[in-house]
């Protein structure tokens, strides 16, 4: 910086965020509700001792890499103005962000904790923990090797995801007289300053009573998932996986956008198990419709269920042409809400059957719902994370109470 040049900051935290961030354990634990403001607070905060103490080590761990740079950009350029970010530098090789006083912030993720390598930092920050430490080994075995120091102070914040590792950890923080390493802060959306009180009586009128607990009040529930519960009870791990002859199928196709997946989900119309989830992606349309035209042969020409929005009609117009038995499906808000919600009912009343397949574990376990300001409910993955296997699912479903019996396709 110039000699003698002063930048003015507005360290403008959330009052009820400052015991948690004030707070000098070594670790600091921060379940908190959705929209409590924890990810900008806690940033702030990394930046600021960052820029008081110079050439101080610092590390911020994510969910995903894709959130790293938004958090970089948006967050970092909002809390320190445009002329102090820009002196700044942002190394987009090592995922480091350097402050003007040799300060910095090494980024990294639970998507690739192979590159999480550091070590000796003095403060961190795990963000999403709820999220990130669905990964049981990452705290033990990778980011506390890292934090170690007892002059480092780390803030885990998050939404709590079900009692994983982060419930774990934030229980030693409740009962700080026996550990002074430890703190915990819960918040819920009744200290947020951004929900009104009619906001939250909404929420609570329109939202499951467990998914309220869980995203509103911070609570650490026995089911993580938010939407979808009962889904160990649905889980087979010995599903014949051949078509029988005789027997009818339903496909329920979810189509790629930009880097997402298309996704192929089969299910057994008499018994309601999922056969088969073909997930593939960076194919070309061409190759895409001939892979659909593939399974469909393979199971018994059964109906298909597709994902018609955008480049979807084009796909549909295509595969109805190739003789394939097709009822397309448009995406809109009400249409998507409609698909998740008939799925969550047929995974907790047991009515579906699914294969033990991780990905597609991962993806129900994470898929979220949000309230908008208007007061309507949104459904999808968290940011970063992929929801097509959700999707294709719920095409299934909806094809196995909307299937045609006395339509066929030219075999």
């Amino acid at each position: 910086m110039d000699e003698g040049r002063t930048i003015e900051l507005n360290w403008d935290f959330y009052e009820f965020l400052l015991p948690a961030l004030r707070d000098q354990a070594h670790y600091t634990c921060i379940p908190a509700s959705r929209r409590s403001g924890k990810t900008y607070n806690t940033k702030m905060w990394l930046l600021r001792e960052g820029l008081l103490i110079p050439r101080l080590p610092m590390l911020w761990v994510d969910t995903r890499q894709v959130n790293i740079e938004k958090y970089v950009f948006r967050y970092n350029r909002a809390i320190l103005g445009d002329e102090l970010f820009n002196r700044c530098d942002w190394s987009a090789r090592k995922f480091t962000f350097t402050l003007p006083n040799g300060s910095y912030i090494d980024y990294g993720s639970a998507q690739f904790p192979e590159r999480l390598e550091g070590f000796g930092y003095k403060r961190g920050v795990v963000n999403e923990a709820g999220i990130v430490f669905r990964n049981a080994n990452l705290w033990d075995k990778t980011i506390r090797p890292m934090v170690k120091d007892e002059d480092c102070k780390v803030k885990l914040i998050g939404t709590p995801k079900g009692k994983n590792t982060f419930h774990k950890l934030c229980t030693r923080g409740f009962d700080r007289l026996n550990s002074k390493e430890w703190a915990t802060y819960r918040y819920t959306c009744y200290d947020s300053p951004n929900f009104k009180p009619n906001e939250i009586e909404e929420l609570k009128k329109t939202t499951d009573e467990l998914s309220f607990s869980q995203e509103y009040m911070a609570e650490f529930l026995d089911d993580a998932g938010a939407v979808f519960r009962g889904l160990t009870g649905c889980i087979k791990k010995d599903i014949h996986q051949e078509p029988i002859k005789g027997r009818t199928y339903i496909l329920g196709i979810d189509l790629a956008k930009h880097v997402d997946f298309t996704v192929i989900a089969v299910i057994d119309t008499k018994t309601k198990e999922i056969v088969e989830i073909d997930r593939f992606n960076q194919l070309d349309w061409v190759f895409q419709k001939k892979r659909i035209f593939e399974k469909t042969k393979k199971w018994n020409n059964g109906e298909i269920f597709l994902d018609s929005t955008g480049n979807g009609d084009s796909i549909y117009d295509d595969l109805v042409h190739a003789g394939l038995k097709v009822t397309p499906f448009k995406f809109t808000n009400p249409s998507k809400a409609e698909l998740v919600q008939n799925l969550s009912v047929a995974i907790e009343n047991t009515e579906i059957t699914l294969p033990d397949n991780q990905e597609m574990k991962d993806e129900l376990e994470l898929f979220e719902f949000n309230m908008t300001r208007a007061g309507n409910i949104t459904y999808s993955a968290p940011e970063g994370f992929h929801d097509d296997i959700v999707m294709a699912l719920g095409l299934a479903w909806h094809g196995i109470k909307n299937s045609n019996p006395f339509a066929f396709a030219f075999s």
